[in-house]
């Protein structure tokens, strides 16, 4: 598989990677394992995963230690943590860095990670916590060799694009997700300033997190209900042209020349044969005359749903500090009765 420099880093890429987060579900390393395998074998050459894909550090730990450092890239990312608690899904705070930093290297048994993403920092109360906090724990981290590069991750592009105009610490990567899709190509107007800052580009979610499936999107997507619908007629569209709109998804989020990776989840061995073969067929004439009709037919427009999933978060968040206050009051009360 062909392989790209990414950025101004060291690292030289394969145009697909396995997404960490497809291993969330998996209580076993076997699947993971059988994954990791066949993808190394095809050319497939780097891995991402993160604490907020719940067990994903630690199913990869056990395949990971078994296979030699310099065959495989590994990321992990930091200030975005699973838990039952929406109030402790995130801190950008120096220390919790630095320990999530340390925490992940363990868990995944690989002596060091090539790439720390700082996670969503859309997500942060303000982008100063990530500018002044999250990101100097991380250069601290690169210094002792923890970490080869830094990286920050998130969906709106142009807070990325601030992150890194505001901070002293300089930026290897950025990681995006469902930007460079059959409905959204917003990417694609940013690529010449991440490249003139000399900063690898990894897009993330060809299938934008399931909306571009036959099954559709899960019930927490943030999509807005006519591009859900507008997917789900494109869908049906290539079931009767006897195509695949998951197909034609990772065909068109791989075609561009100035995106060097795409990282695609891969829940099992068929999934990664399939990808696999798809970037090895490549595209021919019918399939870019399916994918241009796809784009034309039902996506034209914004089909994006940047905010959306903050506005949830924060709503939750005020939802939790609400019940935590009048459970204060109420226990104020008893008390003083």
């Amino acid at each position: 598989m062909k392989l790209t420099k990414l950025g101004n880093t060291k690292l030289n890429i394969s145009q697909i990677g396995i997404g960490g987060a497809a291993f969330k579900d998996h209580y076993d390393s076997k699947a993971a394992k059988a994954v990791i395998e066949y993808a190394l074998k095809h050319g497939v050459n780097y891995i991402d995963t993160s604490p907020w894909y719940i067990n994903s550090e630690e199913v990869l730990g056990q395949v990971l230690p078994n296979i030699s450092r310099s065959k495989y890239i590994i990321s992990s990312k930091c200030g975005r943590y699973y838990s039952d608690d929406v109030l402790e899904w995130f801190d950008f705070s120096f220390d919790r860095i630095t320990e999530s930093i340390d925490k992940s290297i363990k868990l995944l048994g690989c002596k060091y990670l090539d790439i720390c993403f700082c996670h969503d920092v859309e997500f942060a109360p303000t982008l100063e916590v990530v500018i002044n906090e999250a990101l100097p724990a991380m250069k601290k981290a690169k210094e002792k060799g923890k970490i080869k590069y830094i990286g920050i991750s998130g969906y709106p592009l142009e807070k990325l694009k601030t992150v890194i105009e505001l901070s002293s610490v300089k930026i290897d990567v950025v990681l995006t997700y469902c930007k460079y899709t059959l409905n959204d190509t917003e990417l694609a107007d940013y690529l010449p300033w991440f490249h003139e800052q000399g900063i690898g580009v990894i897009n993330a979610s060809p299938f934008a997190m399931g909306l571009l499936t036959d099954l559709g999107p899960p019930k927490w997507h943030s999509a807005k209900p006519e591009t859900v619908e507008a997917a789900q007629n494109a869908a049906a569209f290539c079931r009767d042209e006897g195509a695949s709109l998951t197909k034609l998804a990772l065909q068109f989020s791989t075609s561009n020349p100035n995106i060097p990776i795409t990282l695609v989840g891969c829940e099992n061995i068929e999934h990664i044969k399939s990808n696999v073969d798809v970037m090895k067929n490549g595209v021919n004439q019918e399939d870019l005359v399916l994918i241009n009709t796809v784009r034309e037919t039902f996506f034209k427009g914004s089909h994006s749903w940047e905010g959306i999933g903050e506005e949830k978060f924060w709503k939750k968040v005020k939802e939790e500090m609400d019940k935590a206050t009048n459970m204060y009051w109420k226990m104020q009360s008893a008390t003083s009765h």
